[in-house]
């Protein structure tokens, strides 16, 4: 028999009170004067032998009760045959906590998390005061990579909350790992990993290597019921934000549970104002789609947020964005033989644009880093240096939008477009045709991306221009118009992170009328919209390593910092002219807004939220688990923690079987012994004296 709290043993040495208290006895013989003994009728008395006989009795009952206390204190147990890997003195015992959103999820009205912190805390209790801990969380911090004793493992856990970092079980063991082989490579290490299994982040465990030197423990938390609904996604209809002007924001509801969710509420607000509202109905296990309109007042960056209610997951409820309404797109206009005044005319009458004409001889390639749109117009050739300024442009973020002259150089067209993503270019037979119907364009196709908040439905009956093409093209592209038999008037291609856009004629009534036609300004519009590189995502999530950002031209020591009310972090960033790149910092920060300051100024706002993996309620089950580690004799996994059970279950096969209650027992008996030798060993033997006057 062993103990599990030995120091209470020295606890015994309280039996010796009642023992000096026997030995001594204490107690004073008191003298009663009687005047006439006639007053005495009867006087009971007891052997002194049956008297002792009694006290030893009493005595022998207090010391059991006395001892059976002790040693129920001391936890005593039979020692398990794993006891002895459990206790070794050189070993580690690593510990991983998920403290992951996904453990906002209640088991008996309580959240994982606390239950998983508490049979933490009552795991490092019964080891000895001299085991050294490993205690991991997703935050990775860097004192995970030393060895605590048990008052630290509880200071740890009581400062521990909910982190955005997801990490795979892989990298959790390889964190752990790293320490036992560094601090205890010969040792039975255990390692012990306290989590949901959420599935979507936990990585497949099938594909997870053990080593056999070491003993693992799985502890999972479950529930019956695991639901949640969140708010999965956001976009706009029209990325180009106008002042005063409509626009639609879109999303997209994800609903986890088992039932059917009816008439949830989603509300929109702009800058902690609420400016719509909406309901949706979203089937069991399926998404629904809403829309906000809404329109802005005032330019630059507004905060905006998604809101729905749904617990006990509560993290994913809200869904930030930022707006840049009304941002100068700076488009340059590169032209040949005077160019036209389509482009010219079509851009100055709105202030957002601001545009700027320079002739293809004197042209200037450095001011391609501080533009947003190059229009080549009625150039004949592309050149070499002007093809690898493109490539360069276009990677970068940068849009291109090619008229073609009347009489374009092929070989030149090609060799230049072809880093674009241009393929297969011909030179198409040209005459000024006039208006034909052969070459009228088709009505543009509504389900492309491009043509969100342009058209609310197809223009069938539109008055589509013509088009008489000077040139053709293959490669992969987005047909934004097309003629009838099938050939490409206007493509989209992707080039890098920026787009480039191609047309089959030029801007001249001799061989089209699509600038004069009613979709030329609201495609040019779009084109230039979508070319804007300023805060073109509205959103980012906490996994992207590295964000990019287009900031003005400044000098390369000065520091970006993103800053809120709470918190300001200065991340490791580059800066290339005028694109700023941020890695976001490994520490856990909170979802919401950041403003992007630079020596105290704000020159933007982002948005940061969640990752909605974490959102995903789908986890490894019990007997999942045990299907995976089967055959791993190494491996224990226990299905239950609440009420002690975890702990209870852990002792009783690594430790022992616990005796305490026994001896609670006995101390019982012991004393409910000591009640009846009280009660009916009282009075025994007794004689009569009578007395005469």
């Amino acid at each position: 028999m062993s103990f599990l709290y030995p120091s209470f043993l020295w606890a015994l040495f309280v039996l010796a009170i009642p023992i000096i208290i026997h030995i001594f006895n204490f107690r004073r013989v008191k003298k009663i004067y009687f005047t006439n003994v006639r007053f005495l009728k009867e006087l009971k008395t007891e052997t002194n032998s049956f008297k002792t006989l009694r006290e030893i009795l009493i005595l022998l009952m207090r010391l059991g009760l006395l001892a059976s206390l002790v040693f129920a204190f001391a936890q005593p147990f039979l020692p398990n045959q794993n006891k002895k890997s459990v206790y070794d003195a050189g070993s580690i015992v690593s510990i991983y906590l998920d403290n992951s959103y996904s453990m906002q999820n209640e088991l008996t009205k309580r959240k994982y998390l606390s239950w998983a912190k508490e049979s933490i805390s009552d795991l490092a209790k019964i080891f000895p005061k001299s085991a050294n801990f490993q205690l991991v969380t997703n935050d990775f911090r860097n004192r995970e990579q030393y060895t605590i004793n048990t008052a630290k493992v509880e200071d740890i856990l009581s400062e521990t909350n909910y982190s955005n970092k997801i990490r795979d079980l892989q990298s959790v063991q390889n964190r752990q790992t790293s320490l036992l082989k560094r601090l205890a490579p010969n040792e039975k290490n255990q390692i012990f990993w306290f989590s949901d299994f959420q599935k979507s982040t936990i990585g497949d465990l099938n594909k997870l290597p053990l080593d056999t030197n070491y003993r693992y423990y799985l502890v999972p938390l479950k529930s019956n019921e695991q639901n949640n609904i969140h708010i999965d996604s956001a976009w706009l209809a029209n990325p180009f934000v106008k002042e005063m002007e409509q626009n639609t924001l879109s999303f997209t509801i994800q609903n986890y549970s088992e039932t059917p969710q009816e008439d949830l509420i989603a509300k929109l607000y702009i800058d902690d104002l609420q400016v719509s509202t909406t309901t949706l109905n979203i089937p069991a296990g399926g998404k629904a789609s809403g829309n906000f309109s809404f329109t802005t007042q005032g330019r630059g960056a507004k905060k905006g947020k998604i809101v729905i209610e749904d617990e006990p997951i509560i993290f994913d409820n809200e869904y930030y964005f930022t707006l840049n309404v009304a941002p100068n797109i700076r488009i340059a206009h590169l032209y040949a033989g005077g160019g036209n005044t389509y482009i010219r005319n079509v851009y100055a009458s709105e202030k957002t644009f601001r545009i700027e004409s320079y002739d293809a001889n004197t042209f200037n390639p450095e001011i391609l880093p501080n533009i947003d749109l190059l229009i080549l117009d009625n150039l004949n050739d592309i050149s070499q240096n002007l093809s690898k300024e493109l490539k360069s442009f276009t990677e970068n973020g940068g849009s291109v939008l090619i008229f073609p002259s009347a009489t374009p150089n092929l070989s030149s067209y090609s060799e230049g477009l072809s880093g674009l993503g241009v393929r297969g270019m011909q030179t198409e037979k040209s005459d000024s045709l006039g208006k034909n119907t052969s070459k009228t364009l088709l009505p543009p196709n509504i389900n492309n991306p491009f043509y969100e908040g342009i058209f609310e439905q197809n223009p069938k009956n539109a008055d589509m221009p013509y088009g008489n093409p000077v040139i053709s093209w293959l490669g992969v592209n987005s047909q934004l118009l097309g003629f009838k038999n099938g050939k490409n008037f206007l493509s989209e291609f992707r080039n890098g992170r920026g787009k480039v856009y191609l047309c089959a004629s030029p801007l001249d009534r001799r061989f089209t009328d699509f600038p004069t036609n009613a979709i030329f300004v609201p495609i040019m519009y779009k084109i230039a919209a979508r070319s804007s590189q300023q805060n073109e995502r509205i959103a980012y999530n906490f996994q992207e390593r590295t964000i990019t950002l287009r900031v003005a031209k400044s000098n390369k020591n000065q520091v970006f910092k993103l800053k809120n009310a709470q918190s300001e972090i200065v991340p490791a960033q580059r800066l290339n002219g005028e694109q700023l790149i941020l890695e976001l910092p490994e520490q856990s920060i909170e979802a919401g807004y950041y403003d992007l300051t630079m020596d105290g100024q704000t020159i933007g706002a982002l948005a940061f939220n969640y990752d909605r993996k974490e959102s995903q309620m789908q986890f490894y089950s019990i007997d999942e688990l045990k299907k995976v580690f089967n055959n791993k004799k190494n491996v224990q996994i226990y299905e239950k923690v609440t009420d002690k059970e975890f702990i209870n279950d852990f002792k009783e096969k690594n430790i022992g079987s616990p005796l305490w209650k026994y001896f609670v027992w006995v101390a019982l008996i012991f004393l409910l012994l000591e009640v009846l030798i009280i009660r009916f060993l009282k009075k025994s033997k007794s004689t009569t004296l009578s007395t005469a006057n």
